[in-house]
C-alpha cells in the first residue's frame, strides 16, 4: 500500500483507506503513530477503526473479505490481502492481492485507466 500512496501521493483524485482488523488494540493515537512512522504525511491515506463487529460485518458484506479473530493465526486474527479499487460512485472496480508486488503493479495500472478514464468524461 504504501507503493501506491507514493505513486499518487500528489494526485488528489486518489484516496487509499485502510481499517484495523483489531480495534481493541488499534486506537487512534496508534494508527496515527503508524502513518507517520509510514511517512505518510497528508490526509491522502486515512487509518480507520471503530466497532470490531461494524469492521468484520462491513469487510464481509460491502468489501467481500473477510476479518476475524482466529487463535490459530498468526497475530490472533485471519484476514484477507485484498486490496480493492473504489470508483466515485462507490463501485468495486477491481480486487487484488495485496501481498503480491505484481498484483500491486495491476493495480496501479488499473488506477491509471480508472483516472484516464474520468479525465475523458469531462
Amino acid at each position: 500500500m504504501l507503493r501506491i500512496y507514493e505513486k499518487f501521493e500528489s494526485n488528489p483524485e486518489v484516496a487509499i483507506l485502510s481499517h484495523t482488523i483489531d480495534p481493541t488494540y488499534d486506537t487512534v493515537a496508534l494508527l496515527k503513530d503508524y502513518s507517520q512512522r509510514l511517512g505518510v504525511s497528508s490526509d491522502k491515506w486515512k487509518f480507520v477503526t471503530g466497532d470490531q463487529d461494524y469492521i468484520y460485518d462491513l469487510a464481509e458484506g460491502s468489501y467481500m473479505s473477510i476479518a476475524d479473530e482466529d487463535s490459530d493465526a498468526p497475530g490472533g486474527y485471519i484476514h484477507s490481502g485484498a486490496f480493492l479499487l473504489v470508483d466515485k460512485e462507490r463501485r468495486i472496480r477491481g480486487v487484488y492481492d495485496g501481498t503480491l508486488p505484481e498484483q500491486v503493479d495491476v493495480l496501479m495500472n488499473d488506477i491509471e485507466k480508472l483516472l484516464k478514464e474520468y479525465s475523458d468524461e469531462k
